[in-house]
């Protein structure tokens, strides 16, 4: 500006931000998880009795890692549900999520909408003893149980957990819809019957049988169609559908049928591989389907997802494989 002052734009976010000297001082965030507030102070394997667990239909793949959810939010606060059934959290949550190979922690992620109500992302490091996890300020990857563990860079959070997607990716309706066992009381319930009756939605969610709900892509007696498409969704969306941060004119959600997702029987406009007559779905032609390509593959901008992930989903690529394999058309 006229006073020399630095400004950026937030294209997905519509804000305009100024830049300043963060002057020396420190942000907030603790480098110790045992000092956030988010675990038990008698065991920091285990969350905060405030933290509610949940899960998910379909789970967003993380190299083979067994994952645990929790959610936080501000006392007399409470969680909107959008008319595309996305959750809005007020500032101050906390989503918490663990991450386990082979049974044993090695990753907590804490996606935090901070006061001002800016997201952000931070994770930590858990030592081989389970007694502390350490706060990860810089990418890395560690060597653990055989494959290489990619620990994000806090810059890159945001680059999946995107504002077209509400940056909340797990927690929304069609997500959430599914009974689950809470390990306090060992009951079963609907989630969003459960999260209804505590208070935690601004107004009722209403009856969950009349609200979406996407299968399982491990359950094989589920509509195989349906199934793949939910693993697109879980896998995807945050960056594949309209103002999403790519220069690919796909729409992968779950709610739009295959003729609207720019995808099916359409030619790839970033590199055919090779392909004799490629196309980013070839109905009936797995092996002509540039999205089953690009699920194959890790590194650079040609595998997908393009950052966080070092293992292929093999099962994942066989139930996309298996799907567009059955594909008669794009209808």
């Amino acid at each position: 500006d006229q006073d020399g002052e630095l400004y950026f734009t937030d294209y997905n976010g519509g804000r305009i931000m100024q830049i300043r000297s963060a002057g020396g001082g420190q942000d907030n965030v603790p480098d110790l998880l045992s000092a956030s507030g988010c675990v038990d102070a008698g065991d920091i394997t285990q969350p905060y009795s405030g933290l509610v667990p949940y899960d998910i239909n379909v789970p967003f793949w993380s190299d083979g890692a067994a994952k645990e959810r929790y959610i936080g939010i501000p006392d007399n606060t409470t969680i909107a549900i959008d008319g595309s059934d996305d959750w809005v959290f007020p500032p101050g949550t906390v989503l918490v999520k663990n991450f386990r190979l082979g049974g044993q922690l090695i990753e907590t992620r804490h996606l935090m909408r901070h006061p001002d109500g800016v997201w952000a992302g931070y994770t930590y490091e858990w030592n081989q003893a389970q007694t502390e996890a350490t706060r990860v300020r810089i990418g890395k990857e560690v060597k653990i149980g055989g494959q290489d563990w990619i620990f994000p860079d806090e810059a890159e959070c945001l680059r999946c957990h995107t504002n077209v997607a509400t940056v909340a990716l797990g927690p929304e309706t069609a997500q959430i819809n599914k009974d689950f066992t809470y390990p306090s009381t060992g009951r079963t319930a609907n989630q969003v019957a459960t999260l209804d009756h505590i208070g935690l939605f601004s107004s009722p969610a209403g009856n969950p049988d009349n609200l979406p709900a996407m299968p399982d892509p491990a359950d094989a007696s589920a509509d195989i169609g349906e199934r793949a498409r939910a693993y697109l969704h879980s896998n995807c969306v945050s960056c594949h559908q309209p103002g999403g941060p790519t220069p690919v004119n796909l729409d992968l959600r779950y709610t739009i049928l295959l003729a609207g997702t720019n995808a099916c029987d359409v030619p790839p406009t970033g590199g055919g591989f090779g392909i004799m007559m490629p196309r980013i779905i070839a109905p009936g032609d797995a092996s002509r389907s540039v999205l089953v390509r690009r699920m194959s593959i890790r590194g650079g901008a040609q595998g997908m997802p393009p950052l966080g992930s070092n293992v292929v989903d093999s099962e994942g690529v066989a139930l996309i494989s298996d799907w567009i394999n059955g594909l008669a058309n794009c209808n």
